[in-house]
């Protein structure tokens, strides 16, 4: 007998909606922040400019997920989703968390 389990980063249908205006302006605020520390960072050897990207791409797609309102995982999901031209639905439980505890939802 197959056990059912649920997808480890899924979200019930109830839970994925766009994002409102404060939850798109804590995203855009935190990709502008992780932005400007990959510009900010020494570009001196292999390590930094690794890790700049890495950075840079935290930020960048914190910035697109404010942009699309995107609520799932930015760094995951937002980039296909714009390229799939649909939501990829990848939950996020460090932005549920904040959202909650900065009360940024509007449950």
């Amino acid at each position: 007998m197959k056990k059912h389990t649920a997808p480890c980063c899924g979200d019930s249908v109830a839970d994925w909606r766009p994002l409102n205006a404060r939850q798109r302006r804590a995203r855009l605020i935190v990709g502008v922040a992780l932005l400007s520390l990959a510009v900010a960072s020494p570009w001196s050897s292999a390590a930094w400019i690794v890790l700049a990207a890495i950075v840079a791409w935290f930020g960048a797609t914190h910035v697109l997920a404010a942009a699309t309102a995107y609520p799932g995982c930015p760094e995951l999901g937002a980039v296909p989703s714009l390229l799939l031209g649909r939501w990829v639905r990848i939950g996020c439980t460090p932005w549920r968390w904040l959202d909650a505890r900065l009360r940024l939802t509007t449950k």
